[in-house]
């Protein structure tokens, strides 16, 4: 998978189709019963069917400098409008990637809640370069569930990411890829055994302590997590302490992910700076209140990498190493 190219246009022209003809965005979703499972492009059982078991980010002539990137929603009751907005801003998501990764391809994923809905938990795509992101996305299943259980199934998604995806730009080049969770809930302390056997049709030994599956996530991945403000605040501490403040990215505006995610990937690579961060957002059409807003939650990232200013978000110098930093 990874081949061809994000177009803008091929994107406009197929949402005024669907506007014509009255198809929802998320037409999958829409006809969805109770008893509905993934699609099929999302099956997280499919990927032990592929040649390597896993989702493969790979390189080619058409893209030889691969650039993994994992998006992950929260598809459950107070969360899943997120992947909706989301899928309305996918242009400028992929504006601002190719601006500062080279041939970036991108895997959407999406968690419920497993021990409300096993057979639903989980939908995760293959790596995509054109706009067959924007078809993953739309395939999502919007389950709306989740449980009183305080906690949601991000494990299983860190355990896609850890187990079932190779990447290019790390087994070539020692580049990680990104991942970038969306919660408001606590994680679970263990990914259990039986539930990735229900999900992936995988054995496992025994249970894996959530801090052992986040860092074989790092090992290949810079991974972040986006907070919403007004989610559970001692889940917000449990993420800080397993990743580290610097990794959890507070937003007051979820509609704003993909310009989040964007500018998190600038900023971790060097490109650029504050400042120019916000100039890049102008430039995509986001208000000057929506790119303020970016910037804030990038606060962390730019206190890991030298001061900013008040005035102008500059940041001064620093002797933070770029993306091998984060």
């Amino acid at each position: 998978m990874g081949g061809g190219s994000w177009d803008d246009n091929r994107y406009s022209s197929a949402t005024a189709t669907r506007a014509a003809t009255k198809t929802p965005d998320f037409a999958y979703s829409a006809t969805a019963t109770h008893s509905t499972t993934p699609h099929d492009s999302l099956d997280p059982m499919r990927i032990n069917k592929k040649p390597f078991g896993k989702l493969e980010s790979r390189d080619s002539t058409e893209h030889p400098e691969s650039n993994a990137v994992l998006v992950c929603f929260d598809v459950t009751g107070s969360n899943y409008n997120r992947a909706v907005e989301a899928q309305k801003k996918l242009p400028n998501l992929m504006t601002l990637l190719q601006k500062y990764l080279t041939d970036p391809q991108v895997a959407i994923a999406a968690n419920d809640d497993y021990n409300v809905e096993p057979h639903r938990s989980v939908q995760i795509s293959d790596f995509e370069s054109d706009n067959r992101i924007d078809d993953s996305i739309r395939n999502v299943l919007l389950v709306g569930n989740g449980g009183g259980n305080h906690g949601e199934s991000y494990d299983l998604l860190l355990y896609a990411a850890a187990r079932k995806t190779v990447l290019d730009c790390f087994e070539k080049r020692k580049r990680k890829g990104y991942m970038f969770l969306y919660a408001d809930e606590p994680i679970f302390k263990f990914v259990t055994a039986s539930q990735v056997k229900a999900v992936f049709g995988d054995n496992l030994q025994g249970e894996i302590p959530i801090a052992e599956i986040i860092e074989e996530v790092r090992e290949q991945y810079h991974l972040f997590l986006i907070w919403p403000e007004g989610g559970y605040p001692d889940a917000r501490e449990q993420y800080e302490e397993l990743l580290g403040q610097e990794y959890v990215l507070r937003s007051q505006h979820p509609n704003l992910i993909c310009e989040l995610i964007a500018a998190t990937v600038a900023m971790n690579e060097d490109r650029v700076a504050p400042a120019d961060v916000k100039k890049d957002l102008l430039s995509i059409g986001a208000s000057s209140a929506e790119a303020d807003n970016v910037i804030t939650a990038l606060a962390t990232i730019a206190k890991s990498k030298g001061e900013v200013t008040k005035t102008t978000g500059a940041v001064q110098a620093s002797s933070a190493a770029g993306a091998d930093r984060l």
